[in-house]
């Protein structure tokens, strides 16, 4: 609900208290309320001014809350991959998202005889590549870093 939203509605709850109560007061007829129109009206109003208040200070205190942002889901792009012989395997994590969203890059691939393995972060918070090649292999990435591991 919007901060305007909630303003308004605090301000129509305070307004139909108000009414209720000074109507309630003034078509009722309880022994303990004075009987004259004048005297009567009075009460009716100052009942319904101090009711109002406090659905007032309630609706205040309500409305003027802050609402916490909606959480931003985490942008992830993985990829498993296997390439052999002349393949070729590319993954590119794309723009970072505009709204400041944290992103992931994760690809695990395996590269033998001629292929090659390709990976570009784009903007991404986390890149993670588990690559393994094996004879004239290639794997490259982009925009993070690397973990190495020998034979």
């Amino acid at each position: 609900m919007t901060r305007a939203v909630r303003w308004l509605v605090t301000v129509v709850a305070a307004a139909a208290t108000f009414g209720v109560c000074v109507w309630v007061v003034r078509a009722v007829s309880w022994g303990w309320l004075p009987q004259g129109e004048g005297p009567r009206l009075d009460t009716a109003l100052a009942f319904g001014t101090v009711t109002a208040g406090a659905v007032l200070a309630v609706g205040i205190w309500w409305a003027s809350r802050e609402q916490p942002p909606a959480p931003t889901p985490l942008r992830t792009v993985t990829q498993e991959a296997t390439a052999s012989e002349n393949a070729r395997v590319t993954q590119a994590g794309g723009q970072p998202p505009p709204n400041g969203a944290p992103s992931r890059v994760d690809q695990h691939a395996e590269a033998s005889d001629d292929a090659t393995v390709a990976q570009t972060g784009g903007g991404a918070d986390r890149l993670e590549q588990r690559a393994k090649a094996s004879g004239r292999g290639n794997i490259a990435q982009t925009g993070g870093d690397q973990p190495v591991q020998g034979p």
